[in-house]
């Protein structure tokens, strides 16, 4: 790595950590401007749509979210100057602390502000305020996406494929992941006990929302069942081969790396379907599998019990695609 990269990855982690210290300023700033102006107590709970139904001293709520704003701030400011943490999980707890710390300016801003307003801290009323706490909650992604990206790793496949004159590579295997057959059973048992009942009264239209939500969870991992993974010209598909549905499309001229190697559950977020950032992967089990890595830089994993002939494959198809246009550039000088 250059002495460039590695003054831009300390300056990009200082960056973030100074991004956690944010949410903690915020609360501190906001308390010395108002603390002519603020009750001696303020609203801390509400239990639904209507009024506050608790309150504490501005002293007990000014620490507890001090705490919530100042912990995140010191473990990133720690975090980014500890030595042998990996980039991937830098960036994630870079994300959880900025949750907690984002949540933590929030709840101190609303409840000082609000009873503020009202005087009473009984007769706060949070009503669409509460949207602010949610969007709050998002201010992880900011040290995130300020954080260094971690460097993918990824080896070539060596093997290479040799075409007759007339032949067309393909390849296509079926799998089936009896991890989300099993998850979608047990979704549509869980299912017919919450919402049964009603549908059987004739109210179903009282738990409409609930169905349609638990409906939609049923066909989509039930559309992992059986997948259908084909490589060939195109690049590599995946497809739910019980609904005909695309999951995932790599075009050829978008891969950059293709390897088959042994996949672990714990190094792609665990078992199932996982989308991370940057990455995604359908692991089934723990063994061999097939990477993709695109010029863009992100990875697709999939569990195959052969995956050194699509990865030679999709290597050959992606040497010969590259070839070609240098080839009309020799012939057109």
């Amino acid at each position: 790595m250059s002495n460039k990269s590695v003054s831009a990855e300390i300056v990009r982690r200082v960056l973030a950590a100074a991004s956690l210290c944010v949410p903690v300023l915020v609360v501190i700033i906001s308390w010395w401007v108002w603390r002519d102006s603020l009750p001696a107590e303020l609203a801390s709970h509400w239990s639904g749509a209507g009024p506050a139904d608790d309150a504490m001293s501005v002293g007990a709520l000014l620490a507890l979210n001090l705490g919530m704003t100042g912990v995140p701030a010191v473990a990133g400011v720690t975090i980014s100057v500890w030595p042998g943490i990996s980039a991937r999980a830098r960036r994630g707890a870079y994300f959880f602390l900025g949750v907690f710390g984002g949540m933590g300016a929030a709840t101190w801003l609303l409840s000082a502000g609000l009873t503020m307003q009202v005087g009473d801290p009984y007769e706060v009323v949070l009503g669409a305020w509460v949207i602010v706490s949610f969007v709050a909650a998002g201010y992880g992604i900011i040290p995130f996406l300020i954080a260094p990206r971690p460097r993918l790793k990824a080896t070539d496949v060596e093997k290479r494929i040799d075409f007759a004159p007339s032949a067309v590579g393909a390849w296509s295997q079926t799998i089936t992941g009896n991890m989300f057959l099993w998850v979608a059973i047990g979704l549509i048992i869980l299912g017919s006990v919450i919402y049964g009942p009603a549908v059987i009264a004739g109210r179903a239209l009282d738990q409409i929302v609930g169905i349609v939500v638990m409906a939609v969870a049923i066909v989509l991992v039930a559309s992992f069942v059986r997948l259908r993974v084909t490589a060939d010209w195109r690049g590599l598909r995946v497809v739910s081969a019980i609904f005909r549905i695309p999951l995932k499309r790599i075009r050829l001229d978008a891969i950059d790396v293709v390897e088959a190697a042994e996949l672990r559950p714990a190094e792609w977020g665990g078992w199932g379907y996982r989308i991370m950032p940057g990455r995604s992967a359908v692991i089934l089990r723990k063994g061999p599998g097939l990477i993709v890595t695109t010029k863009r830089e992100k990875q697709f994993a999939i569990s195959l019990d052969d995956p050194e002939t699509p990865a030679a494959l999709l290597a050959t198809l992606r040497d010969d695609n590259a070839a070609v246009p240098e080839m009309k550039r020799e012939s057109n000088p």
